[in-house]
């Protein structure tokens, strides 16, 4: 009886330590719908910079200014650099009313009149505190030889609660706002 009792307690023991937690995955992301003319004006996105730190499928948090955390089991469904080319491609979209917004490497085929550069220094938050995104971008002419315009940013917003989708989704509103600084930019900027 003993005997059996400890192989029924092992292997209780062994199913316990075999479970874990489940894995959330968030993409960046608008609510705003895509439209735009054909006819309107062409960007051409460079991929994203970003820095080795922020280059990781886990959600990166701040506690404090010098320490970092790595999110065990919150992660970004695919690389977050694509993920936000793809959400500024579509915001400029959007803003500029054009679905001639193409992100890097498009076809050479097809000309730009202008070329976006986006370098990110932070892409990060405090659970229940605030995120930060920061960093520059270069406005560039359609054949990316003539600097149009280059700007530092640093966007925060408050973080409403302690839940990472509630931290993706004030990092997502970040970006959109930074693809609004741009747009801005590209309006100034005519042809």
């Amino acid at each position: 009886m003993f005997r059996f009792l400890s192989i029924v307690f092992l292997v209780l023991c062994l199913t316990a330590c075999g479970v874990s937690p489940k894995t959330h995955l968030y993409v960046l992301n608008s609510e705003q719908a895509l439209t735009g003319k054909a006819d309107g004006v062409s960007i051409g996105i460079w991929k994203v910079k970003l820095p080795e730190l922020l280059d990781r499928s886990e959600i990166v948090t701040r506690n404090g200014q010098y320490e970092i955390e790595l999110a065990d089991f919150h992660h970004w469904a695919g690389r977050l650099g694509p993920n936000i080319n793809a959400l500024i491609a579509k915001e400029l979209s959007r803003s500029l009313d054009t679905v001639n917004v193409r992100t890097s490497p498009w076809n050479s085929q097809k000309t730009n009149d202008y070329q976006v550069r986006i370098f990110i220094d932070r892409f990060d938050g405090q659970l229940g505190g605030e995120a930060v995104v920061s960093g520059s971008w270069l406005l560039l002419n359609g054949k990316g030889s003539k600097q149009l315009t280059r700007k530092t940013f640093t966007l925060k917003r408050l973080v409403p609660s302690n839940k990472y989708s509630d931290l993706v989704a004030a990092l997502s509103m970040l970006t959109s706002e930074l693809s609004q600084v741009i747009a801005k930019e590209v309006k100034k900027n005519p042809l």
